[in-house]
């Protein structure tokens, strides 16, 4: 179903939400307890908008959501060795690191003219993408509050 069509769906739901409880309410459930049809039919319509904002809230979500082509949020990736990748904020620690003295790599690939490593690539990741792709590396697509450590001590061991 297209954006318009999920549009029109929300409208009817919330006139419905409207009509339906209206005509319950002012028809069979409050003439045995209000005698004055002015005074009834006014509860009835109140009744009916409190329950027509709530089916326009519903619609308004139903409508408003992305198709499902669209992703529902940020893409995030962390392919790389030991990569943190985090869509939204972080308030906590993070440490890509172990408590062994790190190893010499191999050599970049790209000092032995192959491709270049994903950290050096001039490519820009695509709108609303988190990508960590390096060894321990960190990437994050909001606010960061709490202490980040990728553990790249070299040389020496650690106490």
């Amino acid at each position: 179903m297209g954006r318009f069509g999920r549009w029109v769906v929300a409208g009817l739901v919330t006139v419905a939400g409207f009509a339906v409880p209206t005509w319950l309410c002012g028809v069979l459930v409050l003439p045995s307890v209000l005698e004055d049809s002015g005074v009834r039919w006014s509860v009835a319509a109140g009744v009916g908008a409190a329950v027509a904002a709530l089916a326009g809230m519903w619609g308004y979500g139903f409508a408003a959501r992305p198709s499902g082509s669209e992703p529902l949020g940020p893409v995030v990736q962390a392919p790389g060795g030991r990569a943190v990748a985090i869509g939204g904020s972080n308030s906590g620690s993070i440490s890509t690191s172990d408590t062994h003295a790190p190893t010499p790599g191999p050599p970049s690939d790209q000092a032995a003219g192959g491709q270049p490593t994903p950290q050096q690539s001039s490519a820009q990741p695509a709108l609303g993408t988190v990508s960590a792709a390096g060894d321990r590396s960190i990437a994050i697509g909001g606010d960061n509050t709490g202490p980040l450590s990728t553990g790249d001590h070299h040389g020496g061991t650690q106490p």
